[in-house]
């Protein structure tokens, strides 16, 4: 009688098929993104592209309802079991950490909309003797003697 023998690539298979699982539960659109990549080098440019852009759509609505994601180091405690219960690093123990998608949107939205455009530089200054001049210069004596 033979003794039944393992093919290490059915193991290497249902190690795939757990990851992808765990990767599409947990961030969808990045899986997306990684599959569009993929179909992209593989000679299907458009299918690539039309399933990264959708992943990333999606991964932007992830970010949008749940910017917060648990963290990596303390699997969301917010301490490390191994070192007397300190304090994890990473999230400095909050048991949360921002997700990338996230930061870069804050990062985007503080450089648009913050206001801190430069200063519109003068025209030209005022000629000596007009009433612009005139002005500054009584404005300028006055606070001056206040």
């Amino acid at each position: 009688m033979k003794t039944p023998t393992r093919n290490p690539l059915w193991a290497m298979f249902a190690l795939l098929a757990g990851l992808l699982w765990l990767a599409a539960r947990t961030t969808p659109g990045l899986t997306l993104i990684t599959v569009g990549s993929l179909a992209a080098g593989l000679g299907h440019p458009w299918t690539g592209l039309a399933v990264a852009a959708l992943g990333a759509m999606v991964y932007r609505e992830q970010c949008s309802r749940t910017p917060y994601a648990r963290c990596l180091r303390c699997h969301g405690t917010g301490n490390h079991r191994i070192r007397h219960h300190k304090p994890c690093r990473l999230c400095r123990g909050k048991g949360v950490r921002m997700r990338w998608g996230r930061a870069v949107m804050n990062a985007y939205r503080r450089a648009t909309y913050s206001g801190t455009a430069p200063a519109a530089p003068a025209a030209r200054p005022p000629a000596a003797g007009t009433y612009v001049q005139a002005l500054r210069d009584t404005d300028e004596h006055e606070a001056g003697t206040r």
